[in-house]
This record gives structure tokens, sequence and C-alpha cells, in this order.
């Protein structure tokens, strides 16, 4: 997977290079073979948690482009959310699931809000998703 990865942004940059173009050209070639994501839902509410408790959500996604679905990277903006992803390339009109665990140890009395971003080949690149919880 790493190998594909490596690929794929060795190809974007070196299509991405203009030689001797305007510096604000971007290569038509990278921007077609981009892919598609479109998420059920953006936003998973686990509404009212004690402090300790962990829990676990999924974000449905589908491919909505004509290339197939890489995701690099699925990362949350603290050590207490953990994210699980397809390391697989997701087909053309194929969807998959984006797991996450939040773990509420310590945050007792408060309105958790909770970004999870991924990283894919789609246009934007990246997606924040958000998690959101009252832990008491």
């Amino acid at each position: 997977m790493k190998k594909i990865l490596f690929v794929l942004l060795i190809s974007i940059i070196v299509f991405s290079c203009n030689s001797g173009k305007n510096k604000g050209d971007i290569n038509i070639n990278v921007v077609e073979n981009m892919a598609g994501i479109k998420f059920d839902n953006d936003v998973i509410d686990f509404k009212t948690l004690n402090s300790g408790e962990k829990v676990t959500g999924s974000f449905k996604f589908t491919n909505t482009g004509d290339h197939d679905l890489v995701i690099s990277d699925v990362s949350a903006n603290c050590g207490c959310t953990v994210a699980d992803y397809p390391h697989d390339a997701i087909k053309p009109g194929k969807t998959g699931l984006i797991t996450v665990t939040y773990d509420s140890q310590g945050a007792k009395g408060f309105r958790i809000q909770k970004i999870v971003t991924v990283l894919a080949n789609t246009n934007p690149a990246r997606t924040n998703l958000k998690i959101v919880a009252d832990v008491q």
C-alpha cells in the first residue's frame, strides 16, 4: 500500500511540474484521475457518555468518481480518538467505512468535539469529519 501511495505522490509531482508553462497551470491529467468521496454523514453524535467510556462509530462513504479511491491517511486531532479505514483502493460506485473509537477517559464535564481528517486522492484532498458527545 505504501508503494502505491509513493507512486501516486511521485506521479502527481511529476505530472504537475510545468516545463516552461505558466506557474498557475494545472496538469489536466492529474485532475481528471481524481476520485470522488461522499459521506452519508459527516458528524457522529455519541450523545451522553460517562467518563471513561469507549464508544465506536462509523462514517460510511461512496466513491463517486470514475477512478479508484485511495485513502492515504485518517487521523484525529487528539490521541483519545483512533480511526480505522480501508487500505485497499475503493472502486468507483463502491462504498466503505471509516470506523472511529473515542475514549472519554479524563473528559468529565465536557462537550467534546473531535475532528477526524481523511486524506485521499480527491479534490479537495482533505475531508474533515466530526465526532461530538457530552461527557459526564
